[in-house]
């Protein structure tokens, strides 16, 4: 009876923290939007056999008058353990601290990163832009974006990179791209502020691609904050 109990319980607590972080919309900050409705059709199913194994576990202990047993007690609980952690800790965003730099060359682009026009560009399509085309040829261009602000303390005061993570499935699979950022005012901007960073493709004193803000913006964080490819 205790196993019973304790998968039914499960099943349907599993189903409820399911339903829950969909609600809340914290769910997002996990996987693609398509998976919603999946998500869903889980928490149902789930709450469902939930809900029928606690009904049949009680059932039978009725009839057999099973007592609830130390081992029982003890799987229960492990059980139950990774559900409360669930609850306990809302999923967040993925932010600069997951931002691994040296891990660039790793990074693989889709066909959507070669997006024609600049001003539809976002910071991934910008990023294969920055990383493939010749800096010459894409300098003057407009440059309309947002993302999150990533500074590290051996920049200069006047340099940012504002970046953003794309998300094939899920987090786990998350990239982070970023582009350089001159901007007066760089010092003054925390990590994690969400801005919106308008300019143009500059040339720095290296030869390589930059970002010459007229103006950024903070700005509240997107309800989606990744990009999808």
């Amino acid at each position: 009876m205790v196993r019973r109990l304790a998968f039914g319980g499960a099943a349907a607590a599993l189903g409820l923290l399911i339903a829950w972080r969909l609600a809340d919309g914290s769910v997002r900050n996990l996987v693609q939007g398509w998976y919603v409705p999946v998500l869903w059709a889980t928490a149902a199913g789930l709450l469902l056999l939930g809900a029928w194994t606690l009904a049949d576990a009680l059932r039978r202990g009725r009839r057999d008058g099973a007592r609830p047993t130390a081992a029982g007690a003890l799987a229960a609980a492990f059980i139950g353990l990774p559900l409360v952690l669930g609850a306990v800790y809302t999923p967040r965003p993925l932010a600069s601290t997951n931002l691994d730099l040296a891990a660039t060359a790793a990074r693989q682009f889709g066909a959507s990163a070669s997006a024609a026009d600049p001003a539809r560009r976002n910071i991934y399509q910008w990023a294969y832009e920055f990383e493939t085309a010749d800096p010459a040829a894409i300098a003057g261009q407009p440059v309309d974006v947002i993302g999150f602000v990533f500074r590290k303390d051996s920049d200069p005061p006047d340099r940012l990179r504002v970046a953003r993570f794309v998300v094939a499935c899920c987090i786990a699979d998350a990239q982070g791209f970023t582009l350089p950022v001159a901007w007066k005012e760089a010092s003054a901007l925390a990590n994690d502020q969400w801005v919106r960073v308008e300019g143009r493709v500059g040339i720095d004193p290296d030869g390589e691609p930059v970002v010459l803000a007229a103006s950024v913006t903070p700005i509240e964080a997107p309800q989606n904050p990744y990009i999808y490819p």
